[in-house]
């Protein structure tokens, strides 16, 4: 399986703005900087793009890159998410207002996209890998997708705070190779983190207790004026199988 985390700048930095994960060159996991891809053929491989949840910092490319990808017949991308999730698509995003509907422009063989609503611990496959999602504990319903090609699995729990849901699955999933998960805030701001659903470098620490098999856990998802201070606090606590991810930087499990 091959995982990549789309970058948010150009030149590529560590700092991470938007978040997007694409897998295997053609499903993404969220839309965040997906649309800004400056190279289009990479952009019209991604055929399925399945959505943690609404909030900008995963959702905000989306509407250009459907533009972007857009080619007149019956074959077009699948928007994947929550019930509720695509509504709110449909009446905030894509109202004829906001942008064109796209959804109401999908009529005959020419299609501007499709959606298929999700139900937590339902999977389904796409390109030939299996997709689980799974409820996470934010500030707004969430899911986290745990991956699997039949040969390696990964998980991306999204946006989330202390939570148990996804680990009880993953600790009796057949297979667990990699888990992309987020450090949002350092230790100053715990409260915080808390009551908005993110996790600090503490809470982390705890977060990762719950799985009991051994895995690799790639940290993503730190906001990039408290980036540096959460590394220093990670690294302070030593603790195994644990790295910073690599924008732009192709994962292989």
């Amino acid at each position: 399986m091959r995982v990549e985390l789309l970058p948010s700048s150009i030149p590529v930095s560590a700092a991470q703005f938007l978040v997007s994960f694409l897998i295997n060159e053609c499903v993404a996991i969220d839309a965040g900087p997906l649309g800004l891809l400056s190279d289009l053929d990479r952009q019209r491989r991604v055929r399925h793009v399945f959505l943690t949840h609404e909030h900008e910092d995963h959702i905000a490319s989306l509407p250009i890159f459907l533009d972007n990808v857009y080619e007149p017949g019956p074959e077009c991308v699948e928007i994947l998410g929550d019930a509720k999730l695509l509504d709110l698509l449909r009446r905030n995003i894509f109202n004829g207002r906001v942008w064109p509907d796209f959804f109401d422009l999908s009529i005959g063989d020419n299609c501007f996209v499709r959606s298929t609503p999700l139900e937590p611990g339902v999977s389904l496959v796409r390109e030939g890998l299996t997709f689980t999602p799974l409820r996470v504990t934010h500030s707004i319903d969430t899911l986290g997708f745990l991956v699997d090609d039949g040969k390696a699995a990964v998980a991306f729990p999204s946006d989330t705070g202390p939570t148990t849901t996804i680990w009880k699955v993953l600790d009796k999933a057949p297979r667990i190779d990699a888990v992309f998960l987020e450090v949002s805030f350092p230790n100053a701001l715990a409260d915080l983190a808390q009551a908005i659903g993110h996790h600090c470098p503490a809470s982390f620490a705890t977060e990762i207790g719950q799985l009991s098999r051994p895995v690799r856990w790639i940290v993503v998802h730190r906001k990039p004026r408290f980036a540096d201070e959460i590394a220093a606090e990670l690294a302070a606590l030593n603790l195994p199988n644990v790295e910073l991810v690599e924008p732009g930087r192709v994962y292989e499990f």
